[in-house]
């Protein structure tokens, strides 16, 4: 990955919908050679995907402690909730972390249906300071 590549990912992180002509004349070159490079950054799997950023009035951390070793259910449970939005295994405090965006009666709903399983601490987002 050279200067050139590196410039383009900044671009893209920051808008990932401007077309490759616009990208081009940011970075000197060719809409044409802006997305043979965005290609490649693809096929090297650099650029995994590109995505909107949604903002949530409500957003959670949740730090779950397992209570038993059902992995698997647990993480089908968690996984059917739409409101879950990353759902990562972890090391050191707590065994799994979410970013949700329940909003009150849900949260509870969902806190409910996954006590059997785990114990848990809840921090919310008061602001977001970058993205």
């Amino acid at each position: 990955m050279d200067d050139k590549d590196k410039q383009i990912l900044s671009i893209l992180a920051n808008n990932s919908r401007l077309s490759w002509k616009a990208i081009g004349e940011k970075v000197f070159l060719t809409g044409q050679a802006v997305g043979v490079r965005v290609q490649q950054l693809q096929d090297k799997g650099i650029i995994s995907k590109f995505t909107t950023q949604i903002y949530y009035a409500n957003y959670q951390f949740i730090t779950f402690y397992m209570n038993n070793h059902s992995f698997k259910e647990f993480e089908q449970m968690v996984c059917a909730y739409q409101q879950v939005l990353t759902l990562d295994k972890i090391t050191g405090d707590g065994c799994y972390f979410i970013q949700s965006c329940f909003d009150h009666d849900d949260l509870i709903k969902f806190i409910d249906e996954i006590t059997p399983y785990a114990r848990y601490k809840i921090s919310y987002r008061l602001k977001s300071v970058k993205t």
